[in-house]
């Protein structure tokens, strides 16, 4: 084979390589709530080290004023603080389970901490849960204050 031919073949297979069509990006989750142009993003649901799975969000206001997020998003009947994400949950539908925030010892909730959110803005929150089963895929996300994501991949 010609040192040009070989070149052109070399060629060939990079521009092929790395010229495939764009990957995009799977439909972001999300839910709207209480207030109209208010809604909460799934990032993310990923199992970590440890058996728990952390959920990762995003809070976006385009609603024209200030979103009090910050005592309203903490766990009912907890002793949490405002400012505690500790208030939303997984629902694990086929085995009928409810899965609250990990806390620590110090019962503290292993959690971000979430304010009252500036019209035009957005925040991103987390939250660790224990675990489900590892044949269950996906699990529905309930936020104060919005509606229940159902179908969220465990990645």
């Amino acid at each position: 084979m010609s040192r040009l031919a070989s070149c052109g073949l070399l060629a060939a297979i990079f521009v092929s390589a790395f010229s495939a069509a764009p990957v995009l990006a799977q439909d972001v989750l999300f839910a709207e709530g209480e207030t109209p142009d208010v809604r909460v993003e799934v990032r993310d649901l990923k199992r970590g080290d440890g058996d728990t799975v952390t959920l990762r969000l995003r809070l976006v206001n385009e609603s024209g004023e200030q979103f009090q997020a910050s005592c309203e998003m903490r766990e009912y009947g907890a002793n949490d603080n405002c400012g505690t994400f500790s208030g939303a949950y997984l629902l694990d539908a086929a085995n009928k389970k409810k899965y609250l925030v990990v806390r620590d010892t110090a019962g503290t909730c292993v959690c971000s901490g979430v304010d009252n959110l500036e019209d035009g803005k957005k925040m991103n929150i987390w939250a660790t849960y224990p675990a489900p089963p590892a044949e269950v895929t996906k699990m529905t996300v309930v936020v104060p204050l919005f509606e229940p994501i159902e179908g969220v991949p465990i990645n």
